[in-house]
């Protein structure tokens, strides 16, 4: 059991995702932030304005410690949910007989059905991962004050498990791309952007809305990928619903809404320079679309995962400057 196995066993191309989303939430709650500090020049000067500065150096304090704490969550929740499902997909037999060998496949090494680790250490694993994820969410919270985020991580752990795991997986049924687009979508940018700032805004949902749709991509593309796999299996994921050429559609559809979204804030931030910085990647989604196509899927995940982390550096780089 060498490191790199537990390494593939991760599915580390998956992992961008997580690391952008919280990216989208820091940005949107640096823009807020960096506002929120804005009077206008008048003598004497308001009470209101003292008070926002106060306010502005607190949250600007712990800022990046915050943020660091948010991205280990994200991190290894998703490495915990790789493990988790690696687990759960093994025991059913689902990945029995999938091909591991990611030179020809672009497939991710599966831990528990190839048997190269027993399957009570791949579950153990993903309760390390998730511990670890807990206690850097408990110090994000604390430090932040934003209690109600309990709530959202509770949640975040129980979706990961019940993706595939336990009686009734919700990934079994075709809900994987709604669970992908609530927690590693909605509640990684928001709580994100309100652990850092105490509020969340327009520009945070529309990221978060993006961002969202930005990793379903990823899910998508797994699912094509796996569709036969998955029909013999009887996992009915939203690909095997739609068939294959339905699941294709639906990935054009949400990858264009999620550009139209990325571009209109990346506009809108730094004109037009932000919008020319993303415009510059329209090759990577139409690499992704077009490799789904010819069913080569080893260049098709890495295409998929790496939209979200451009978003998220492009979105970045516009509120800076």
């Amino acid at each position: 059991m060498s490191i790199g196995l537990w390494v593939r066993g991760a599915r580390p191309k998956t992992l961008a995702t997580s690391i952008a989303s919280v990216m989208v939430g820091a940005t949107m709650a640096y823009a807020h932030i960096e506002q929120s500090g804005t009077c206008i020049a008048i003598y004497p000067e308001p009470a209101s304005c003292a008070t926002a500065r106060e306010q502005q150096t607190l949250l600007m304090d712990r800022f990046w410690p915050v943020t660091i704490l948010c991205l280990l969550v994200a991190l290894f929740l998703q490495i915990a949910v790789n493990y988790a499902n690696d687990y759960s997909d093994g025991i059913r037999g689902t990945d029995a007989g999938r091909d591991t060998d990611e030179s020809k496949s672009g497939k991710t090494q599966r831990l528990t059905a190839s048997g190269l680790v027993p399957a009570k250490h791949v579950l153990f694993a993903a309760m390390i991962c998730a511990a670890i994820a807990c206690i850097c969410g408990i110090a994000a919270i604390v430090i932040s004050q934003a209690w109600w985020l309990f709530a959202v991580g509770v949640a975040s752990l129980l979706a990961g498990w019940f993706y595939t795991g336990g009686k009734h997986p919700y990934g079994y049924v075709g809900l994987g791309e709604v669970g992908v687009f609530l927690f590693f979508g909605l509640a990684a940018v928001l709580g994100t952007e309100y652990a850092l700032c105490g509020t969340v805004d327009v520009g945070g949902l529309l990221g978060a809305v993006a961002a969202g749709l930005f990793s379903c991509l990823i899910m998508m593309v797994n699912n094509i990928r796996d569709i036969d796999e998955d029909r013999e299996h009887g996992k009915c994921t939203l690909a095997v619903r739609l068939g294959e050429s339905g699941a294709r559609t639906l990935l054009i559809v949400c990858c264009v809404a999620a550009w139209a979204i990325a571009l209109l804030m990346c506009a809108t931030l730094w004109w037009p320079w932000g919008a020319v910085l993303l415009i510059s990647g329209v090759g990577i989604p139409v690499r992704m679309v077009s490799s789904v196509n010819k069913r080569q899927f080893r260049p098709a995940l890495p295409a998929a995962s790496f939209q979200t982390l451009l978003f998220a550096v492009v979105l970045a780089v516009s509120v800076t400057l």
